[in-house]
């Protein structure tokens, strides 16, 4: 058979779903032709299918060699480094490719999945569009359209469609199970999103780090810590040097009761090498003192719209000394609202930061002549750690948003204070301690949304109703049975647990079977989402905090809404999170050391009903009247902890 005929043949079976046949006639004619370009890419794609991903890249390579023209071939690689992350070499290849053929829809593809992980989401929605119009039959471009409208938090019903058409004529493409468990997140459909988890790790040829991290995330959504820490450290033995797993494990790891102070800690610090890895350093040893101007400070958070971090961050900008600091915002807001327009007014500068990857917003705070960046993100979805890692501002600090070390060298300071981070925390931190007075935080709730205290549901329901609405990742099987113990000692008592979670009928199964493994009675437990949350407060007598890591936002709407909370101290600042508010009150004696004081508290403050009602009474005056609600006393404190950074800083030039 002549050589031609024979790469038509081998080439009709590939991609009329012959795969052993054409790889047959691609060996043979390797045999007559070993350099022949083409061949070794054909036969490349059909063993990177099989698994044997190392082979196909070394026939690649072999092709390209022998025609650096084959823009196949170049696509090929380029999206095998993908897959391997790693990010400048799949480029190299990737605008060879489009180059030679600027018009190939699976290099386009490609170059949007470069777009994504440069945060340019609507450079690479362009892209695959693009690709899609010359080719709509490629599924690729599909699944990474659907997906990147996914990350931009748009028709997201409307992108699990898309998928899912894919994945019936797919149902082994990883990837797209990978999509799909994603989406379901964000629709609260957390049963499902986990079924498409396991779906991608049984479908990944080799166990898959994202895979495996899909899995993880989930079980994390659900509460079911225990199962996720086990596939994220699946995953980080895959692939340790993953920033992205590495942040979701160190965010998780806060919550496992299984861990000491010191465990946690060394996980930071390991991980931080990670990020800043091949980082590039700036330098600002020739920069001159910061006097006799206002002083450049920046807020790097992704969070500066409708979220919890605004209502503790806008008393503070609103109150910030103008004629003191020159404000600048680096805003990773995917998709911004009517808040975030509200609080672009209290800064000189806003900086949109979401299109720019870590090495460009890197050089745009530096070019800025910030003096003080501070990260209000930590190791939460949005961060911009990596871009920090870099020192683009000569003075680094970490406030709010996240409650614990960064584990970076690069950031200089976490700020305190001696009930959040008392003495004795210093080893448990990589940043400096800077201690403020007290409380270190300003609160603000949304007024317009919070309704008026109400008695407690007791007096009109005849039985005590504990509850929390904290995320369910807090709910350790231990903590569980303690709060079991107290169920148990109050007659006739309920636990209410309300959260957006138990929006799912197939999630609130899932979890009453699981506290019914820990010996609870369905008839004595309450899963619910209420509308707006504020009023779910109302069905509370007494809110349960959590341990090893206390709630935050939601003590404080407990006892805005007039809850009482009652807590345990724990692990270094995540575990001190009551006491900061607690203590600023008047309310310590709430705050606990052990379990069985915890129960103990409990069972006391249920057997006095007419109490719970002058408690419910007094503890939004208290708050309104405390420290919290002292936005320029709060603001002034920050400040002078700004301006201690800034002598320090001065007494070193």
């Amino acid at each position: 058979m002549q050589s031609a005929v024979m790469f038509a043949k081998a080439v009709d079976a590939q991609l009329n779903g012959r795969p052993d046949e054409a790889k047959d006639l691609y060996k043979r004619l390797l045999r007559r032709h070993p350099d022949a370009s083409e061949v070794l890419g054909n036969l490349a794609v059909l063993v990177k299918k099989d698994g044997q991903v190392a082979i196909a890249e070394q026939m690649l390579r072999r092709a390209v060699r022998a025609n650096p023209q084959n823009f196949s071939a170049l696509t090929t690689l380029a999206n095998i480094r993908l897959a391997e992350k790693h990010w400048e070499e799949a480029k190299e290849f990737n605008d060879a490719a489009l180059a030679i053929e600027p018009h190939y829809p699976d290099a386009i593809v490609n170059n949007g999945v470069l777009l994504v992980h440069d945060n340019k989401l609507d450079e690479a929605e362009q892209q695959f569009w693009r690709a899609m119009t010359l080719d709509p039959r490629n599924t690729t471009a599909r699944m990474n359209f659907a997906n990147v409208r996914r990350l931009k938090k748009m028709n997201v019903e409307e992108s699990i469609e898309m998928l899912k058409s894919i994945v019936e004529k797919q149902p082994d493409n990883a990837l797209v199970h990978q999509m799909l468990c994603s989406s379901y997140q964000e629709t609260m459909k957390y049963v499902k999103a986990l079924e498409h988890a396991y779906a991608a790790v049984e479908a990944s040829k080799a166990a898959s780090d994202d895979a495996l991290n899909a899995v993880a995330t989930t079980h994390v959504v659900l509460g079911e810590l225990e199962e996720a820490m086990a596939y994220y450290e699946k995953s980080r033995a895959i692939n340790p040097n993953n920033v992205v797993t590495g942040t979701a494990y160190l965010f998780t790891i806060n919550y496992d009761d299984r861990k000491t102070s010191e465990d946690v800690f060394q996980e930071y610090r390991k991980h931080a090498k990670v990020i800043s890895k091949n980082s590039k350093i700036y330098n600002h040893e020739k920069r001159a003192k910061i006097e006799n101007r206002r002083i450049r400070l920046a807020y790097s958070s992704p969070d500066l719209y409708t979220h919890v971090v605004s209502f503790f961050i806008d008393p503070i900008l609103r109150n910030h000394n103008r004629s003191r600091f020159e404000l600048v915002a680096y805003a990773n807001v995917i998709k911004p609202d009517e808040h975030t327009m509200y609080l672009r007014r209290y800064f000189d500068k806003w900086v949109d930061v979401t299109q720019m990857n870590d090495e460009e917003m890197a050089e745009q705070i530096y070019n800025d002549g910030i003096d003080i960046v501070v990260d209000l993100a930590g190791h939460t979805f949005g961060n911009r750690l990596s871009a920090l890692s870099m020192k683009p501002a000569p003075i680094q600090a970490t406030y709010l948003g996240f409650g614990y070390t960064t584990g970076l060298d690069e950031i200089d300071y976490f700020i305190g204070d001696k009930n959040f981070t008392p003495t004795g925390s210093e080893p448990y931190f990589s940043e400096k301690l800077l201690q403020i007075e007290a409380p270190v935080y300003a609160y603000n709730p949304p007024r317009h949304r919070t309704p008026d205290v109400c008695e407690p549901p007791a007096m009109r329901k005849g039985y005590v109703t504990f509850g929390t609405m904290t995320r369910m990742i807090r709910l350790n099987n231990r903590l569980l049975s303690v709060w079991k113990q107290i169920l148990d000692r109050v007659p006739g008592s309920k636990l209410r647990f309300d959260q957006k979670t138990f929006e799912d009928p197939e999630t609130i199964e899932r979890f009453y079977r699981r506290l019914e493994s820990l010996g609870y009675s369905r008839d004595r437990v309450e899963l619910t989402s209420t509308l707006e949350h504020w009023n779910g407060y109302h069905e509370f007598d007494i809110a349960l905090d959590c341990w090893p890591h206390n709630a935050g936002t939601t003590t404080f709407e407990a006892l805005f809404s007039g809850v009482p909370v009652i807590s345990k101290r724990d692990r270094v600042s995540v575990g001190r999170l009551s006491d900061m508010v607690l203590s600023p009150l008047g309310l310590g004696d709430w705050v606990v050391d052990t379990e069985e004081q915890f129960v103990e508290k409990a069972v006391q403050m249920a057997s006095d009903i007419p109490a719970l009602a002058e408690i419910r009474q007094k503890l939004r005056p208290m708050m309104e009247n405390s420290p919290f609600f002292d936005f320029q006393g709060r603001t002034r404190a920050l400040e002078a902890g700004y301006m201690e950074m800034v002598r320090r800083y001065n007494e070193q030039r």
